[in-house]
């Protein structure tokens, strides 16, 4: 028996994972610009309707917490509704301030609203969490993965995909679990909130 050395090469095959990780990364920036622009239009609605003061601020909050749809989908898995909190959160300093709302405003130490609780304590944490860890510190251990957990985690981003509708990446995403992981079955059936 001869044993034929040719060259193996991976290219052709990691063209394809690229490929797939660029329209992961166009969606990904589209869908932060969707989200700034919808967050922005609902934040000036409610400038001109409600005013910027602590009244217009908490009723922003609270109609984006108690959104149907948000509810919806935390239910459904398909996104949480922590994510829109935090959403809430930084709508709430955009209206207040009237700077351009952006998902990060809510980490904004110089952008507190006057009235929070974290505003009052001048830096003490807020009941529920921890202390932010002085300089120098280190991190916490890094978290074990196993297979298992991170085909679940793998599912609910196809799931996610599949909410937003973005077909061409849930495909995507599939294709690789498929290629990668011997029997990969969703864990997330019904992928679709109501609408």
């Amino acid at each position: 028996m001869t044993v034929q050395t040719t060259a193996l090469s991976f290219d052709s095959y990691a063209s394809a994972i690229l490929k797939g990780f660029k329209g992961f990364d166009k969606a990904q920036a589209s869908l932060s610009s969707t989200i700034n622009t919808t967050m922005q239009r609902f934040v000036d609605h409610v400038s001109v309707t409600l005013g910027k003061d602590q009244k217009a601020c908490e009723a922003l909050q609270k109609s984006i917490r108690d959104c149907q749809l948000v509810i919806n989908a935390d239910a459904s898995g398909a996104m949480k509704k922590k994510t829109f909190t935090e959403y809430a959160q930084s709508a709430a300093r955009a209206l207040h301030y009237g700077v351009p709302f952006t998902t990060q405003l809510k980490q904004d130490d110089s952008k507190k609203l006057p009235w929070s609780k974290s505003a009052s304590a001048q830096g003490a944490p807020i009941k529920g969490t921890k202390a932010a860890p002085k300089a120098g510190t280190k991190a916490g251990a890094p978290t074990v993965v196993n297979r298992a957990e991170l085909q679940k985690t793998l599912s609910i981003a196809l799931a996610q995909a599949r909410s937003l509708n973005l077909d061409l990446l849930a495909a995507s995403i599939l294709d690789v679990c498929l290629e990668q992981f011997d029997g990969f079955k969703e864990t997330i059936l019904d992928t679709k909130a109501p609408m």
